[in-house]
């Protein structure tokens, strides 16, 4: 490809050079020594032999139908006092020309982050005089200084189309992985940002239901707590943790914004990217998330395969007392969480946003990683790339070129005869065994992959729309409860797939806009992904009622027909819910086995002596499709265990009656009798589907009944039939489910 035009992104938000499709094959590459991405590789000692291996790395990207590489720079090396030094642009030049030669466009990375007077003497020649206010987000000074990081290359790059963007590094409140520590005047900029939302402090208290509901009962701004100074943390059962993340979401998002303002200032035929570290689900950051979406100009988008579900537990135990964190025990090759998550953040990023979306993504050959031989590590690559094209995603970076030598240094012998032995911090990531270059199965993978991205270019679709939407309540996703709402909407996402569905995937609100009701009213069906629909705005009952009655079909696990909470948990009456609900204590009794006393249940006839050693904590419950229904369900009845709750607190809804137009789809068997497990009912001119329990028997969990796999599908199949949805393929679904379970299903013992 000719390198004399610069890469350029559309109103429709895809890339674009030279009026034609372009797609993102790219890697990581920061020389060969002394590796790792932090490390300086432009260093003297290390140059020669890193600017030796130049020509030939881009060159093998090349041929691996690699088109993009993102550089990382330590600015350690390039910059002296404010200056960027001539030997360094002599360096950072002869990059440009070996990616040039090979037909590879690059991107610029500088880091550290900024956050101590040596580096920020070292960028920008200045004294450090703010104290402790090494927030950029809030100190115009630092955030001044992250612009002079990258501005002498954007001057002196602007004119060069092999450089494609630069990448600013303004991506959080916390540099580290923790919400123990509070950054210094942090809690002034938050009593800030609540004064400017409510205005007045009894708005605040009216909003959270008043000062009793907080636990230290404030009584003016300064006595409002962070998260980190909770006992509840940015748990549910902080009624503030919707807004500390929203205000994270906020002020990151506007600091990118700026930045990338400035830059494209200086180079306007180049764009920026903005990195961040979107599913750290089980870490304890809170702001591990997506900024303000619609001010961005590309995204760069972390994903990390194990932090969907965790093989071992990693959080802090007291954070056990409000949110726990999944756990797994498995390779990540076997976890179909795995690809269903990398689906649904890119369609997610993608439909809310409409703008190139590119996955950072890769694998580490570390049992504690899920990963144990380079054959795996090469299936987990393969999966999550199907995924990202599958979600209309624009590319990928994988993590590295090359495995780390640092790792290896030490320990070379060991590597070369056992080449799936990891040391910590090694990051085994690479295309190629260092140091004689030999291909790892990941390479063979991703040139197919360039391969693929070639052929959509040249198809150049139109954006992705679906006729199904998989809604997630914000109320829910701005706290840590995500660390469980994320993974069973990925296997809600996963449960779509195998019936042919690839669904779009959006949440209530993107930042601080609410869903609209025409939004909602284009899509045929709507799916509530949370585990019980139970907490969300005000009005978005509403709107699910106004959508159903024009005609949609809704699909939603019911936590009580009469009890709703909003975002900041407060208990309201919503009139709406009742009615798409189809609970009515009067109405119908005559669902299959509604007097028909169960005898043989439980097994023992007492759940004290349940074989099952969780019984007490958590009883089963024996459910079955009743017969109008049954030719949908592979498997007529079946046992579940976590039946009346489970460790995010949902519990069985006991019906005591339907509304009159209802049918009943599946009961849970009782001693008594039964009740309904799953029925649907019309409301206007559409269709309700609920569930009585919860949509965590989707979970990809060691706990689970379900595994990850295909029992309940049928839940799903029933209303897809009903809406008439016709973007449907049954064997692309099935390929990629027997794909990546069969096809690189193994582990060695």
């Amino acid at each position: 490809m000719p390198m004399d035009d610069f890469v350029r992104i559309t109103p429709q938000g895809q890339f674009s050079l030279a009026g034609k499709r372009w797609m993102c094959s790219s890697t990581i590459y920061f020389g060969r020594w002394p590796g790792a991405c932090h490390n300086n590789w432009l260093a003297d000692t290390w140059w020669s032999k890193n600017e030796a291996m130049l020509d030939w790395d881009f060159a093998t990207m090349a041929k691996a139908n690699v088109n993009h590489a993102a550089i990382f720079f330590p600015c350690d090396e390039l910059f002296d006092n404010g200056l960027v030094t001539p030997k360094a642009w002599a360096k950072m030049d002869r990059v440009v020309e070996a990616a040039k030669k090979s037909g590879v466009r690059i991107s610029i990375f500088v880091g550290p982050f900024i956050d101590n007077p040596a580096i920020y003497k070292r960028v920008t020649g200045l004294e450090w005089q703010y104290d402790n206010r090494w927030l950029p987000t809030f100190n115009p000074h630092l955030h001044e200084a992250y612009v002079l990081q990258i501005k002498p290359f954007a001057e002196r790059y602007r004119d060069e189309p092999t450089v494609m963007a630069y990448t600013d590094r303004i991506d959080r409140y916390y540099k580290g992985f923790d919400n123990v520590s509070i950054p210094f005047n942090l809690k002034d900029e938050w009593h800030d940002w609540l004064r400017t939302r409510y205005g007045r402090f009894a708005n605040l208290m009216e909003a959270v239901g008043g000062p009793g509901r907080l636990e230290n009962h404030p009584q003016d701004w300064k006595d409002v707590l962070l998260p980190q100074e909770s006992k509840w943390n940015a748990s549910m059962k902080n009624p503030l943790a919707y807004d500390f993340i929203l205000m994270q979401k906020s002020n990151v998002g506007d600091a990118h914004a700026r930045f990338d303002a400035a830059i494209n200032k200086i180079a306007p035929n180049q764009f920026c990217w903005t990195p961040f570290e979107g599913n750290t689900h089980t870490w304890a950051m809170l702001d591990g998330f997506s900024p303000v979406l619609k001010k961005l100009q590309a995204i760069w988008m972390e994903y990390y395969y194990f932090e969907n579900t965790r093989p071992s537990l990693v959080q802090p135990v007291e954070e056990w007392a409000h949110t726990p964190e999944m756990l797994h025990h498995r390779m990540a090759h076997e976890l179909p969480i795995v690809y269903n998550a990398a689906y649904m953040m890119v369609r997610y990023l993608k439909r809310a946003t409409q703008i190139p979306v590119v996955m950072c993504h890769g694998s580490m050959v570390s049992p504690a990683h899920g990963i144990e031989n380079n054959e795996q590590a090469a299936a987990v690559i393969d999966r999550v790339n199907a995924a990202l094209i599958a979600g209309d995603g624009d590319g990928w970076h994988s993590w590295c070129w090359h495995d780390d030598w640092q790792s290896g240094g030490s320990h070379q012998a060991e590597q070369l005869r056992d080449t799936t032995d990891y040391y910590f911090h090694g990051e085994t990531t690479g295309y190629m065994d260092f140091p004689d270059c030999n291909f790892k199965p990941a390479f063979s993978t991703i040139l197919r992959y360039g391969e693929q991205l070639q052929r959509i270019a040249a198809k150049n679709p139109p954006p992705k729309k679906g006729e199904v939407l998989l809604l997630s309540s914000a109320a829910r996703m701005y706290n840590l409860f995500r660390r469980l709402a994320y993974p069973t909407a990925a296997a809600m996402s996963g449960a779509l797939t195998r019936l042919g569905v690839e669904c779009d995937y959006l949440w209530t609100a993107q930042d601080d806009d609410r869903i609209t009701q025409e939004m909602l009213d284009s899509y045929k069906l709507v799916v509530m992904a949370d585990n019980m629909f139970s907490r969300d705005f005000r009005d978005t009952p509403d709107k699910l009622l106004a959508y159903v009655q024009q005609g949609g079909t809704l699909v939603f696990a019911m936590s009580r027909p009469d009890r709703f909470e909003d975002e900041h948990g407060n208990e309201i009456d919503s009139p709406a819910l009742r009615t798409l609900s189809g609970v009515d204590a009067n109405g119908r009794k005559d669902w299959p086995g509604a007097g028909k006393r169960c005898v043989n249940w439980p097994a023992s006839g007492d759940a004290a002596w349940e074989p099952n050693a969780d019984a007490l904590a958590f009883p089963r419950v024996i459910w079955g499709v009743t017969p109008e229904f049954r030719h949908f369900a592979t498997y007529p009845i079946r046992n579940q265990f976590l039946g009346f709750r489970s460790t995010d607190g949902d519990t069985f809804t006991v019906v005591e009656g339907l509304v009159d137009k209802a049918e009943v789809i599946a009961v849970a068997k009782f001693p008594a009798g039964s009740r309904p497990f799953v029925w649907r009912h019309p409301v206007g001119k559409g269709w309700v589907y609920v569930n009585a329990w919860t949509n965590n028997l989707y979970r990809d969990s060691e706990r689970s009944a379900d595994y990850g796999g295909c029992d309940y599908d049928w839940l799903l199949h029933i209303p897809l039939v009903q809406s008439k949805v016709e973007d449907i393929d049954l064997t692309r679904g099935a390929a990629l489910w027997l794909r990546n379970d069969f096809g690189w299903f193994w582990r060695e013992k």
